[in-house]
């Protein structure tokens, strides 16, 4: 077995300490967050230092928070926005970019460069708002998912991953019998768990954490989304409305954000395999 040189050594060592000091960024201030929801208000306002360790334990903030009925109707608003956004997104991107895959078909290169445009130019943030309102979706959760329903950059991630599978699998269902709609639902999907995979999560990460929508397009108070709620609880508890049952200090706000973060944080080390995998083929071949 050859031995490493020693610049190959030091190059190792110097990747192992920037990626524990990256990940140190980025644990500190979730750490932070996570032992100010546990303390009691009073040490959890303390100014001049940073809370790693907790002082004294308590449940009070997510015990407020659970009981507080605009919270929780504002998490269900979420997590209804994020599953039928994000199996909507993933299942009409598949669709598109299977399409896509077909150049045979008259004008599908001109498809391919209008989603391309949209990737460098929108219609803005005026005209979004007129035809949301014109859809009559004013106060509506689907104001949230349908206009946003697809991502160019991920129709594209898609197109290039079915590209990289073999011809011969559609051609030869296409011969047993099947037709387009059952090449793509019985012999394309299934091989194409990582993409897909990737994609969900790519939907669920961005749906979960928009606000600008919900702030834009909402404002009957029993349908904002958590983002929202949270917004308007960092910045500005004073105004307000949580039904009157929550009294709103620094641990309420950090439990807020920190339940807020938790359902991704759940979701990702089991998709994370797929991420990486789904990336890597989507983007390489093809």
């Amino acid at each position: 077995m050859q031995r490493k040189s020693l610049s190959n050594r030091l190059f190792q060592f110097g990747l192992i300490c920037y990626m524990l000091l990256l990940s140190a960024i980025m644990l500190l201030p979730l750490v932070n967050v996570l032992c100010l929801s546990l303390e009691p208000n009073y040490i959890a306002i303390e100014p001049g230092r940073l809370h790693l360790i907790p002082q004294k334990i308590t449940l009070k903030a997510y015990e407020d928070i659970f009981r507080n009925g605009q919270i929780m109707r504002s998490f269900g608003n979420s997590i209804f926005i994020t599953v039928a956004g994000s199996l909507l997104g993933t299942l009409f991107t598949a669709m598109m970019g299977y399409g896509l895959c077909h150049t045979h078909i008259k004008g599908i290169h001109f498809v391919s460069y209008m989603i391309l445009f949209t990737m460098m130019f929108s219609g803005g943030i005026i005209p979004s708002y007129i035809l949301v309102k014109n859809l009559g979706l004013m106060n509506s959760l689907w104001a949230m998912v349908l206009p946003s329903m697809m991502s160019a950059y991920n129709v594209i991630l898609m197109r290039s991953f079915f590209r990289s599978l073999p011809p011969e699998l559609a051609e030869s269902a296409l011969i047993d019998g099947c037709n387009e709609m059952q090449t793509f639902v019985l012999i394309i999907l299934p091989l194409s768990k990582a993409i897909l995979a990737t994609i969900l999560l790519f939907y669920a990460v961005g749906r979960w954490n928009s606000f600008f929508d919900g702030v834009m397009y909402i404002t009957d108070q029993a349908k904002k989304p958590m983002q929202v709620i949270l917004r308007e609880i960092l910045i500005m508890s004073d105004n307000v409305d949580t039904s009157g049952d929550l009294d709103v200090g620094m641990n309420v706000k950090m439990a807020t954000a920190f339940v807020t973060v938790l359902p991704i944080l759940c979701v990702y080390p089991f998709l994370q395999k797929y991420f990486t995998k789904g990336v890597m083929l989507g983007a390489v071949k093809g």
